[in-house]
């Protein structure tokens, strides 16, 4: 029997160290680039490092959980699990807006929700914010959307 607070113990841990990788890396860039992937990545791996202590003192005071699994579970898992993949390996290919546009609502789908207008709403809505926030707040650019290249 896997105990709960084990396997986030062990996903903590090694999520706070690629995490503190990444805030090594990122302080490398330029000056006004480096602030924001920083900033996060710096949070990022204060709040894993807070997980990882809080599923030490479970275990320590053998407060944890027996980890159980149900098949529905495990489905979302392994569903998400390629959702999310297939969102990497397509967003340079679709774009991240229209990416989003898709995957938003799959997410939302395959955890339960199935009303449809507003998971297209959400997918929508995220996609508008990602846009704003780096076309028209960080100034960066996205990789060209698909749909662009047909008009």
């Amino acid at each position: 029997m896997i105990r709960l607070a084990n396997i986030e113990l062990v996903v903590a841990t090694l999520a706070a160290s690629l995490s503190a990788v990444g805030v090594f890396h990122a302080s490398g860039f330029p000056r006004t680039s480096a602030y924001l992937p920083t900033a996060v990545l710096s949070v990022m791996t204060l709040l894993l490092v807070l997980w990882a202590f809080q599923a030490f003192l479970k275990l320590r005071r053998n407060q944890s959980e027996v980890l159980n699994i149900g098949k529905l579970s495990a489905r979302r898992f392994l569903s998400l699990t390629f959702g999310s993949a297939t969102l990497i390996a397509l967003a340079p290919v679709l774009g991240f807006i229209t990416s989003f546009i898709i995957f938003i609502p799959f997410v939302s789908f395959i955890l339960g929700y199935r009303r449809w207008k507003p998971l297209l709403i959400a997918g929508i809505v995220f996609s508008v914010l990602v846009y704003l926030i780096f076309r028209i707040l960080l100034e960066r650019p996205l990789p060209p959307e698909l749909f662009n290249q047909f008009f």
